[in-house]
């Protein structure tokens, strides 16, 4: 059974970027964005064989407001998306998600939230020099090949430490492997979007 995230957004655009932020995420997940709970609801309780098997909500401040009871039988589900203008102390039972963030900002955030979600372990993670070598090459953008003839090693051996990489981290998209690579210093955001 697939897993789904559930976007409830009224805002198209935060919800969109979102989507593709959780798509990064959870390359494996459905991500179905609903503008209203109520659309939201008629998937929970379909009956047809066809009902998403859910994993998060991702719950916009306004949609949790209105349905605050529910979500709070689902607080380990649950992460509110909130903005500055938020009362933050109404969202105090949820994990919170800052939309209005800039970009480093919310995907430093968003790494945390998967983090915490998938119960990785916050720290402890330990790279070796070698893999190390190969992150910064992923993250800029080099492929398996180039990785190889750089570090002077095959490409089976790039294929093996990517594979390590990707286990130790839990995160499997070069695009989340970038994220990590940059929110951790092992490049920084200009050797990779100014050339």
């Amino acid at each position: 059974m697939q897993t789904t995230i559930a976007v409830l957004e009224n805002e198209y655009l935060v919800a969109l970027g979102l989507k593709n932020c959780l798509n990064m995420f959870y390359p494996s997940a459905e991500v179905i964005v609903y503008n209203s709970f109520d659309d939201c609801r008629h998937d929970i309780e379909r009956s047809d064989g066809r009902r998403p098997y859910f994993v998060h909500f991702f719950v916009s401040d306004s949609i949790l407001a209105l349905h605050r009871n529910y979500f709070l039988s689902l607080p380990q589900m649950t992460i509110a998306l909130v903005r500055r203008t938020t009362p933050f102390a109404a969202m105090a039972d949820f994990p919170t998600l800052d939309v209005t963030a800039n970009q480093q900002h919310l995907l430093q955030n968003l790494l945390n939230l998967h983090k915490a979600l998938e119960k990785e372990p916050s720290n402890g993670v330990t790279l070796s020099k070698r893999e190390v070598q190969v992150l910064q090459c992923v993250a800029k953008g080099m492929l398996n090949k180039e990785i190889a003839d750089a570090l002077c090693i095959s490409q089976n051996t790039v294929i093996t430490h990517r594979a390590h990489i990707t286990e130790k981290l839990g995160v499997h998209s070069v695009a989340a492997l970038t994220v990590y690579a940059v929110l951790n210093g092992y490049v920084s955001y200009s050797e990779i979007y100014d050339s």
